[in-house]
């Protein structure tokens, strides 16, 4: 499991010390990070939640998942910067 960029409990201090260099607020830095055009941004134009990531691996731990072998999942929004190995 390779979670991307992830909302977490460090994220507002994150957002916090980026607005306070820019000059704008928390909630600005991270809009203005997911815009469409946004070399920050993802697909789904938001940052991604930590359980959201957790949903995902936990469906990976689950009977479901039997399918599933050897195979790195990446849970970054869409945003198309993975790694890979």
């Amino acid at each position: 499991m390779h979670p991307g960029i992830t909302r977490t409990e460090r994220t507002p201090r994150l957002l916090a010390a980026r607005a306070k260099e820019l000059g704008v607020t928390p909630e600005e830095v991270e809009r203005q990070d997911y815009l469409p055009d946004s070399p920050r941004g993802n697909a789904i134009c938001r940052m991604v939640d930590a359980t959201e990531v957790a949903y995902v691996t936990l469906f990976l731990a689950s009977d479901k998942a039997w399918a599933i072998s050897g195979h790195l999942l990446i849970a970054d929004g869409g945003a198309g910067r993975g790694v890979y190995y």
